[in-house]
């Protein structure tokens, strides 16, 4: 196996929780999107404190009652009902792709001022950090997963993904997990196979980022393997105390230097005693990283670049779904080819007929749907 080549180093995932009160109009206002989403059976836009967000029909795990989506550059909020014993009102969890350009300490303010924004004031001990995943992206020619070149401690669990890709061996291993959440967890996985198989082709643009300045010519069939430490609320009560952001802020590398001592990726040697196996290069590597984690790290992309690539996934997305529904209306009613254009016109005047049901006019409908879909990219 050639050495490996960091395509990218950042921080992946951001949860966190804040001791905060959902103010009485914002209430009022998230009790009537809800209601109307779960009319609509879809997540309907709500525009408040100078934001316009997605209310879903439903809440969240914990005693959640409202869940919010402020879209591909943001983030899932969860908010309590007023008058709970539990203070915490609300919880976020911050999507990757922000993280990945912008930045955790911005996406961390852009969080604050989110809920400034919608009326709830808080202090720095109000807000509790409950998960952090840091994530290394590396070029990795022959690179293949064996679940006993781990070395973990002996309470440490291991699970490997069994998901075989078309173009792999049957009895490769996709990825591997050590660890449970909410304490601890190291996942190691075929980046570039997720990346494919979700539609994130966003991250090709990172890449090619840090490929660009290598001088390596990046393609769909590179090898891209993810190393991904990831601190639950456990572990981080046990590192930072209370939780604090300020006190993962003044050292963001204690806990995940810490995971990467505990789990080793190794070389095999004739040794039998496998804790002696030396550290493999691409671990080393990772642990070298871990060390000067720093909270300015950002990739340097064209940001309205990825977003208008993304809402040109989602029109190329519903107009496959467009055409096999249209599809699967001809073969349901025996229609042949040449029967399309009458097809077409029913389906036109369906179209009307819906628009006419809705306790609005068909422009407002539509405006609606519009300012859903533009909440949710950003456009």
């Amino acid at each position: 196996m050639t050495s490996p080549i960091l395509l990218h180093a950042g921080f992946d995932g951001l949860d966190m929780a804040y001791r905060v009160t959902l103010p009485t109009e914002l209430h009022a206002a998230l009790l009537r999107a809800r209601a109307e989403a779960v009319e609509a059976r879809r997540a309907v836009p709500l525009s408040y404190g100078g934001h316009t967000f997605l209310v879903n029909g439903h809440g969240g795990a914990g005693g959640y009652a409202f869940s919010v989506d402020t879209g591909v550059m943001g983030a899932n909020w969860w908010f309590k009902e007023p008058g709970t014993r539990d203070p915490w009102g609300a919880r976020v969890s911050s999507r990757a792709l922000p993280l990945a350009t912008k930045g955790i300490e911005a996406v961390k303010a852009e969080l604050d001022r989110f809920l400034d924004d919608l009326g709830m004031t808080f202090s720095v001990i109000d807000c509790r950090l409950s998960r952090v995943d840091y994530a290394m992206d590396y070029l990795l020619p022959g690179f293949a997963i064996l679940s006993e070149q781990f070395v973990t401690h002996s309470k440490r669990s291991k699970s490997t993904d069994g998901t075989i890709a078309a173009d792999y061996r049957g009895d490769t291993i996709n990825g591997i997990r050590i660890g449970k959440m909410p304490n601890a967890q190291v996942a190691v996985y075929d980046k570039r196979r997720e990346v494919l198989d979700k539609g994130k082709h966003y991250w090709w643009e990172i890449w090619r980022e840090r490929g660009d300045i290598a001088g390596i010519s990046l393609s769909k069939k590179s090898p891209v393997w993810r190393f991904e430490f990831r601190a639950g609320r456990n572990l981080l009560e046990k590192v930072y105390r209370r939780k604090t952001w300020e006190a993962f802020a003044a050292n963001p590398s204690l806990a995940f230097e810490r995971i990467a001592q505990e789990t080793r990726l190794t070389q095999p040697r004739m040794d039998t005693n496998r804790a002696r196996w030396s550290s493999a290069d691409v671990w080393r590597a990772c642990q070298a990283q871990l060390a000067k984690i720093e909270f300015g790290a950002r990739a340097d992309i064209d940001v309205e670049a990825i977003k208008q690539a993304l809402f040109t996934e989602y029109l190329d997305t519903i107009g496959k779904q467009t055409v096999g529904l249209i599809v699967s209306q001809m073969a349901a009613y025996g229609l042949a080819a040449e029967d399309l254009p009458r097809l077409m016109e029913q389906v036109g005047l369906d179209v009307e007929a819906k628009l006419e049901d809705q306790p609005l006019s068909a422009n407002a409908y539509v405006d609606g749907r519009a300012v859903a879909v533009a909440a949710k990219y950003g456009r």
